[in-house]
C-alpha cells in the first residue's frame, strides 16, 4: 500500500529489507561494500536488535523504523571515518556547558572523495554572536584567541567566523562537522527508482555523489525526448552509491582522476571477486591518499596508461600470493581473471567531467603476458619499464611526454600490435629502455593478436638484424643505416635500405656481418613489412646488454646503452 516500506514482514513479526542486485556495476558494487560496512557495525546492530543477512543481502530488525536507522547510521559512520580526514588547521568554538572557548580540529574530505564528492557545508544554528558578549566574556574570548593563535603553527589565523562584519560575527557553539546529506527513503508509492526500478514514493535526487556519470535533466530530454527529465533514487541504490567510493581502485594526478572496479552476474559473485581482491592484492593500511592500489609513485595522465598501472600492480600483488607454475586457488584465479573491469577517467576543471570510459574483461590474457615476460634471466621489472614510457623534457613529466605511453597502453588493452608506436616512442626517447626489447619480443609472439602475430623465428631474425645495426650505430657513431631503415616509405626502399647495410656493414668488427636471411626475404610482403622494420629498428636501438657479452678492451654501452668514455 502507498507509504509502506518496500520489505517484508516474516513469520517471526520482524521487518526485513532486502538488497538486490541493479545490473550497474557501481550500485552493485556499492551493495558489497555495504554489507563490508554492516560486518564492522555488529556492536550497533546488537544495540539495536538488527540482523545483518549476509548470505541473501538482507537486513532484518523488529520494525521498518530501526532497520532505517542501522542503515542510515552505518552510512554516516562509514563517511566519517574512511572519507573525511582531519587538515593541518584548528579553530574556536564556545562550549556552553563549560562556559569555556577552545579548539577543534577542521576536517575535509580525503583528496581522493573531495574530487568526486561535494559534502554539506556545516550549518551552523547555535551562535554565539561577538557584539551580544558581555565584558567578562569578551575579555575571556579576546585571552583565548591570543593564547590560541600565539601556540599554533597553522597560516589561517584563529578568530571568529564572518569577522569582518561586526554585526554577524559569531563563534559556533557546537563543533561544525561536514556530512553527506541522505534521504534514505525505502518507502513505496507510484514512482520508480531510476537506477534499479524499486516502486518508490518520493526517493532521492541524485547528484554526481551518487552517480558520477549524471547529466543534467535537459540533456537527458535530448536523448529520449518522451523522458521526463527528472531522475529519482530508491534508499537501496542511495545507500549504495555513497558506500561504493570505500571499494573503488583510484589514483589522482593534479585534475586527473581515474577509478575502476569489476562486475559480476551476481551479487555472490562479485563479492567473492572483492574478497579475492582484498586476499591477493590488498591495499587496506597501505595506500597512499592519492593511490589505493600500490605504493609505486608513478605519473599518469590517460585513461589507458592507468588503466595498465593497475594491471601491473595487481598482478604483483598476486605473484607474491600464487606462484606461477600452480595456482593454488584456481576458482579465486579463475573469478580474479575473468570479470569484466570498467574504469573511467575525470577530468577536474569547475567541476569533475569524466571524459572517457572503458571496459576490459582479458586480465587472465594480460597476467599471462606479464608471466612470461617477468620470468628468467631477462625477467622485466614491469614498474621499472612502465615508469620509462616517457620522453624527457627539460619542464618535467607532462601530459604530452606520456603519450606513447597512453598510445602503447591502448593498444596493449585491445592486444593490438604495438611496435609502429613502440617505434615512434623511441627514436623521441633517444635513448634506450631496460626491459623494453625484451618485452616488445614476448608480446609480439605470444600475446599479440592473430592478425598482428609474428612467427617467433622472424621476430628472432629481426632481433638479430636489428642486434648488429644497433651495435654498428652504437660503436661507430654512424646513424645512417638505422635511420635509412627507420625512414623507409615502402617495401621496395626498405628491402633496399636492408641490402645497402650488408654492403656497408661487410665485416663489421663489433658487430660482425650483416646478413638477412633467406627466412625473412621470403616471409616479407606489403602488408607485414612495415611490422619488420618496427622491431628491426626497436631491437636496434635497445639492446638487450648482459656484462658477460662486454668485448674484452673495448669501450662497449652500459646497461642504459651510452657509451660511456674512458
Amino acid at each position: 500500500m502507498d507509504g509502506s516500506l518496500e520489505g517484508s514482514l516474516e513469520n517471526n513479526g520482524k521487518f526485513e529489507l532486502n538488497f538486490k542486485d541493479t545490473g550497474n556495476y557501481w550500485l552493485d558494487s556499492g551493495i558489497v561494500a555495504l554489507f563490508n560496512a554492516f560486518d564492522k557495525h555488529k556492536k550497533l546492530a546488537t544495540n539495536l536488535g538488527v540482523t545483518v543477512k549476509g548470505r541473501r543481502f538482507a537486513v532484518e530488525g523488529p520494525d521498518q523504523q530501526t532497520v532505517v536507522q542501522f542503515i542510515s547510521q552505518v552510512i554516516d559512520n562509514l563517511v566519517n571515518m574512511n572519507y573525511i580526514t582531519p587538515t593541518q588547521n584548528k579553530d574556536i568554538w564556545y562550549d556552553e556547558a563549560d562556559g569555556e572557548f577552545k579548539l577543534y580540529q577542521k576536517t575535509n574530505f580525503t583528496p581522493f572523495h573531495s574530487a568526486l564528492i561535494s559534502g554539506v557545508v556545516p550549518s551552523i544554528n547555535n551562535k554565539l554572536l561577538i557584539k551580544d558578549m558581555n565584558a567578562d566574556l569578551n575579555e575571556k574570548f579576546e585571552a583565548a584567541l591570543d593564547s590560541f593563535n600565539e601556540g599554533t603553527e597553522q597560516k589561517a589565523k584563529i578568530g571568529p567566523k564572518q569577522a569582518s562584519n561586526v554585526d554577524k560575527a559569531y563563534v559556533p557553539m557546537d563543533v561544525p562537522k561536514l556530512s553527506l546529506k541522505t534521504a534514505l527513503d525505502f518507502e513505496t508509492g507510484k514512482n520508480n527508482c531510476s537506477f534499479c526500478g524499486h516502486s518508490i514514493k518520493k526517493g532521492a535526487n541524485p547528484t554526481g555523489v551518487n552517480y558520477p556519470w549524471l547529466t543534467s535533466s535537459n540533456k537527458l530530454k535530448n536523448f529520449n525526448p518522451m523522458h521526463k527529465g527528472k531522475l529519482v533514487m530508491c534508499g537501496y541504490c542511495e545507500a549504495a552509491s555513497i558506500a561504493v567510493y570505500d571499494l573503488l581502485r583510484y589514483h589522482i594526478n593534479g585534475d586527473r582522476l581515474f577509478v575502476a572496479l569489476p562486475h559480476a552476474e551476481s551479487l555472490d559473485e562479485l563479492r567473492s571477486v572483492w574478497n579475492d581482491i582484498k586476499s591477493y592484492a590488498p591495499t587496506e593500511g597501505n595506500e597512499s591518499v592519492y593511490c589505493n592500489f600500490t605504493e609505486q609513485k608513478i605519473p599518469t595522465f590517460h585513461l589507458s596508461e592507468n588503466f595498465v598501472y593497475l594491471a601491473i600492480a595487481m598482478y604483483q600483488s598476486i605473484k607474491d600470493y600464487i606462484s606461477l607454475g600452480d595456482r593454488e586457488d584456481k576458482d579465486a584465479w579463475q573469478r580474479f581473471t575473468s570479470k569484466r573491469w570498467y574504469a573511467t577517467l575525470g577530468v577536474k576543471t569547475q567541476s569533475l567531467q569524466f571524459r572517457r570510459n572503458f571496459e576490459f574483461a582479458r586480465f587472465g590474457d594480460m597476467f599471462l603476458f606479464f608471466d612470461q615476460v617477468t620470468e628468467g634471466e631477462d625477467g622485466v621489472d614491469l614498474f621499472q619499464l612502465f615508469s620509462d614510457l616517457f620522453v624527457e623534457k627539460k619542464r618535467g613529466i607532462s601530459i604530452a611526454n606520456v603519450i606513447h605511453r597512453e598510445k602503447i597502453c591502448e593498444k596493449m588493452l585491445s592486444f593490438d600490435d604495438i611496435s609502429s608506436e613502440v617505434e615512434r616512442f623511441t627514436f623521441e626517447k633517444g635513448r634506450p629502455v631496460r626491459g623494453l626489447h625484451h618485452f616488445v619480443k614476448i608480446y609480439m609472439i605470444i600475446s599479440v593478436k592473430e592478425g598482428s602475430r609474428v612467427d617467433e623465428n622472424i621476430v628472432e631474425i629481426c632481433e638479430s638484424i636489428g642486434d648488429r645495426i644497433g651495435k654498428y650505430s652504437y660503436f661507430t657513431k654512424d646513424k645512417g643505416v638505422l635511420f635509412g631503415l627507420r625512414n623507409s616509405k615502402n617495401l621496395t626502399e626498405f628491402l633496399e635500405n636492408l641490402n645497402s647495410a650488408q654492403f656497408k656493414m661487410p665485416n663489421e668488427k663489433y658487430s660482425g656481418r650483416l646478413r638477412i636471411p633467406k627466412e625473412l626475404l621470403l616471409s616479407i610482403n606489403e602488408k607485414n613489412w612495415r611490422q619488420y622494420k618496427s622491431l628491426i629498428t626497436i631491437f636496434a636501438k635497445n639492446p638487450p646488454l648482459k656484462k658477460e657479452e662486454k668485448i674484452e678492451g673495448e669501450e662497449v654501452p652500459d646497461e642504459t646503452g651510452e657509451v660511456k668514455e674512458e
